[in-house]
């Protein structure tokens, strides 16, 4: 039976440095500090995606979360337990999956492949079959249970790897990146299983790139930029953080720094950010609010024929480059 007092994750102040060695006797030392003093809490019952670009930090963190990594300083709870101290206590109610081609053995069946993991989960033997069937039939590998893994496509090869995550009926389940190279249809599957699964209790840390994926899954988020959390909500309150959920868009062949400095004084303008598309120039603009539209920033670009001003709802996209901009600078 799941417990259900105090949060699924819990973290004040972790940190992980690492360091290499290189020179005339490894005597240089090069430390990187890929977390900095990250506080989170995670409720039970959730899907929480954390986003991030790439050396963010996302892996790191997992991985400490999931007993695979210790932290340089700080306190990791996973489900009210330490993550150093109580590895052993936790393992066998943490489910991790880190995708791509390592993990499985690739010359025996999809089968084999969860009676080995099985035995290392300390799964009964008489509960075995009947365990391995049930997770195949979940993740749609039930026809390919006897075929090498070998055989398999990436896709199979990834809900093998679900799999095996799920197959010991874990409390929690790591998933770093668990669509990344799949094609639409395996990962809209992928997003399937993982839904029915936070309906049977099952907290879920996501970590991706895809933001329409978190948008879809991900009821709370955090973004993680340069080891440090630069902020924690729903899509909805994270889009008032970074200026609004109304977004418009401004295309023609070239603005003028008057014109765009004209835009951000415009009311209720929170943002204007410029991008190149070939010949043209689009100019997102990001509001606050309602004062103005179309018309007002049409009028604020006269003398250019070819002008096309359009409104669209603030993305998750948006709001995440919004974010990891501001940190980089």
């Amino acid at each position: 039976m799941l417990r259900n007092d105090g949060p699924a994750i819990e973290t004040h102040g972790v940190t992980r440095r690492f360091e290499s060695r290189k020179g005339f006797l490894f005597r240089d030392v090069t430390r990187t500090d890929a977390l900095q003093g990250v506080d989170l809490t995670v409720e039970r019952g959730s899907i929480f995606g954390l986003l991030g670009p790439n050396g963010a930090g996302k892996t790191t963190l997992t991985k400490i979360l999931a007993t695979l990594l210790l932290p340089t300083g700080g306190v990791a709870k996973v489900l009210g337990h330490d993550v150093t101290q109580d590895a052993a206590w936790l393992r066998p109610r943490m489910g991790l999956v880190l995708g791509g081609e390592r993990g499985l053995y690739n010359r025996v069946s999809g089968r084999e492949n969860l009676r080995y993991f099985a035995d290392l989960y300390g799964i009964p033997t008489a509960e075995r079959e009947e365990r391995i069937r049930s997770v195949l039939e979940r993740v749609d590998l039930l026809a390919a249970a006897d075929r090498r893994v070998e055989e398999y496509s990436r896709g199979m090869k990834q809900k093998l790897h679900l799999a095996r995550g799920i197959l010991h009926r874990p409390e929690i389940l790591f998933l770093d990146e668990p669509t990344i190279g799949l094609d639409p249809k395996s990962a809209r599957e992928t997003r399937k299983l993982i839904r029915s699964l936070v309906a049977d209790g099952v907290t879920i840390f996501l970590t991706t790139h895809y933001m329409f994926e978190a948008e879809e899954l991900c009821p709370q988020l955090a973004v993680l930029s340069k080891g440090r959390i630069v902020a924690r909500d729903s899509v909805d309150r994270l889009r008032q953080l970074v200026g609004g959920d109304r977004t418009l868009e401004a295309e023609a062949y070239g603005f003028d720094d008057v014109e765009v400095a004209a835009l951000r004084r415009l009311p209720g303008v929170s943002k204007v950010a410029e991008e190149e598309f070939g010949p043209a120039t689009r100019l997102t603009i990001r509001l606050r609010t309602d004062e103005i539209g179309i018309e007002e920033v049409q009028r604020a670009l006269p003398g250019h024929d070819e002008l096309s001003v359009r409104e669209r709802r603030t993305s998750l996209e948006d709001v995440y480059l919004d974010l990891v901009e501001e940190e980089a600078r």
